[in-house]
């Protein structure tokens, strides 16, 4: 019978040092409209429900210091993080608590994403999870797409993760700083401001959804050759963020 997922990794967080675990899943693809068909992972606490950890600010060991992090994003005013915890990462969670992933060495995962796209933190930061990791089970795969806020600590290895992910930028300055390090970014933007460089997401709403994630290679790291990505601020709130700014 084929496993409804895979467990890659069940160790201390690179963020915090506490339990964490990667789940792999949704092998076949999602059916999510804009990423297209992309096998899923989910970085998680492993000890702590996420909607608990959401609340208390236990996910920072998924997430460090991101600024979309519910818990933070009240405090600096930033777009909170588009996604639904309550729904498809408890489910996943509660799953992992019922035993219903399979836990597998890197070979075999492996084999089971070869010629796919997957996804590097579906929620959660890929970063959180050693790198070797996440190189060894993507080895096959047809193409990576991954985001990390992660390249701004100083202990972050950007040469070993520059293939594999996209640098989360929310500034300019930030993209810079970023490119500097030689990564490729992957920024969001409050308003109309596309840089020399940089290209709108095919599949956001501003570029009318020409493409899907699955279709689209741009969020590929290093790994290709290519302008970085930008996108327009579309999280909850997100008109409040634009009035804000031009009224400045």
């Amino acid at each position: 019978m084929k496993p409804l997922g895979y467990i890659a990794y069940e160790g201390p967080s690179l963020i915090d040092g506490k339990p964490i675990v990667v789940v792999v899943n949704k092998l076949d693809g999602s059916d999510n409209a804009k990423t297209g068909a992309i096998v899923q992972s989910f970085i998680l606490r492993a000890d702590v429900p996420p909607v608990e950890a959401l609340r208390t600010g236990d996910d920072a060991s998924i997430c460090g210091d991101c600024p979309h992090r519910p818990l933070l994003a009240k405090q600096n005013g930033q777009a909170p993080c588009y996604v639904n915890v309550g729904r498809s990462v408890r489910s996943v969670y509660e799953a992992y608590k019922r035993g219903r992933y399979t836990r597998a060495d890197a070979a075999t995962i492996a084999r089971a994403l070869a010629g796919k796209i997957v996804r590097l933190g579906t929620y959660g930061d890929p970063a959180a999870a050693p790198v070797r990791m996440w190189a060894q089970i993507t080895r096959y795969a047809a193409g990576r797409r991954g985001y990390t806020h992660q390249w701004q600590r100083p202990d972050f290895d950007a040469q070993a993760w520059a293939p594999l992910v996209m640098a989360s930028a929310d500034t300019i300055d930030e993209a810079a700083r970023a490119n500097l390090l030689g990564m490729r970014v992957f920024r969001v933007s409050i308003g109309a401001d596309v840089q020399a460089g940089e290209a709108s997401c095919p599949a956001s709403a501003e570029a009318g959804r020409r493409a899907t994630c699955a279709k689209c290679t741009l969020c590929s790291g290093t790994s290709i050759q290519a302008r970085d990505i930008v996108i327009a601020d579309h999280a909850v709130g997100h008109k409040r963020r634009v009035i804000a700014i031009a009224s400045a």
